[in-house]
């Protein structure tokens, strides 16, 4: 078990996703700080966490933080097994 603090909202993150089979790989990486984390989860832990964050942001104003300049920026970057197709709704 690790337990990991780090505030990286300031930050520019690049998250990759990658998809094999039935788990759901998540890499979250400041390379300023060269700071990584790596969390494996199923599919149902993906929707949970998905569902919740969800919850969690209409708690915010994004209508206030458009003025907001020192946040960080985020780029995600999708992975897949290349037996499986991968599709995106928008």
């Amino acid at each position: 078990m690790c337990t990991f603090f780090n505030c990286v909202a300031y930050e520019d993150i690049d998250a990759t996703i990658r998809l094999d089979r039935h788990v759901v790989f998540l890499a979250l990486d400041d390379k300023n700080k060269n700071t990584s984390v790596h969390i494996t989860l199923n599919p149902l832990q993906v929707r949970t966490l998905v569902k919740y964050l969800s919850v969690a942001l209409t708690q915010i104003d994004f209508a206030n933080l458009l003025d907001e300049q020192h946040f960080g920026n985020l780029t995600v970057q999708i992975e897949q097994d290349e037996d499986d197709e991968l599709s995106v709704a928008s």
